[in-house]
């Protein structure tokens, strides 16, 4: 049988893959229902304190299959299928962005559609000379979906995002990394050794306070300024009762490297 994603576990983390080149790793209801088995499992494992996304082939994700919302059309249940597959995008969007670990994804090839918002809801993403951003949903009379456009606005702005979404722009990986829409720039030749060593400087840090300084970046969308800093007053007084935040700071008065729990 078919393994849409493949799980891959290391010394504390996890490598998850989109595993259906031939198809450009786009989403279809088994791709994504196979994606959201995938992420929800590592979300509620123990074992795992962070984890990397990554794509088999030369493509990231070509976004929507468009075969099979071909065949709903011809079948006349296209409006079903984009029901179940939009939620199962969505759930798994939320599951990414709410879990607490830090997630990473790499992206070495063309990301399109909906594998935008699949790639931006990581925490820190990783963008090589192969990859490229491209809108698609103008193309296809379609609209952003999976989180594509929150993820968008949220690194560029409204008007930046309009532009791209609107002309069914792309942008480089260079390109998004110079303007915000990735974390780094990294070399194709060299990005998995940079991917899997910046994860595994993640899992070894204090996972207590990467889940609630991600909680933070979470809220900022929505809250004003005076219930942020109340949310974050919150989170320093939270994290100060930890065992790793006592070893963080005698290390730093030492002058040593800390040593966290990493639970």
């Amino acid at each position: 049988m078919k393994e849409f994603v493949t799980i891959e576990k290391i010394d504390g983390y996890a490598r998850l893959k989109l595993n259906h080149p031939e198809k450009a790793n786009a989403y279809n209801a088994e791709m994504a229902k196979a994606l959201w088995d995938a992420v929800r499992q590592l979300r509620w494992d123990d074992e795992v304190g962070a984890v990397l996304l990554e794509a088999e082939g030369p493509l990231f994700s070509g976004g929507g299959d468009l075969v099979t919302f071909q065949q709903g059309i011809d079948n006349n249940t296209i409006t079903d299928a984009m029901e179940e597959l939009s939620a199962t995008l969505n759930a798994t969007v939320l599951a990414i962005r709410r879990m607490e670990k830090v997630f990473v994804s790499l992206i070495d090839g063309v990301c399109a559609g909906a594998g935008l918002g699949m790639a931006l809801s990581a925490d820190i993403s990783l963008a090589t000379e192969n990859a490229l951003f491209v809108a698609g949903y103008i193309g296809i009379a379609a609209v952003p979906d999976g989180g594509s456009s929150f993820a968008v606005i949220e690194a560029l702005g409204k008007p930046r995002a309009a532009d791209f979404f609107l002309t069914n722009g792309r942008i480089s990986g260079e390109e998004a990394a110079k303007i915000g829409l990735v974390s780094r720039f990294v070399k194709s030749d060299t990005a998995e050794s940079s991917a899997v060593k910046l994860v595994e400087s993640l899992v070894r840090g204090p996972r207590r306070s990467q889940a609630a300084t991600k909680d933070i970046l979470a809220k900022m969308p929505g809250l004003s300024l005076a219930e942020y800093v109340e949310a974050e007053r919150q989170g320093i007084i939270l994290a100060s009762r930890t065992a790793d935040f006592r070893a963080g700071v005698g290390a730093f008065i030492k002058k040593e490297a800390p040593q966290f729990n990493q639970k």
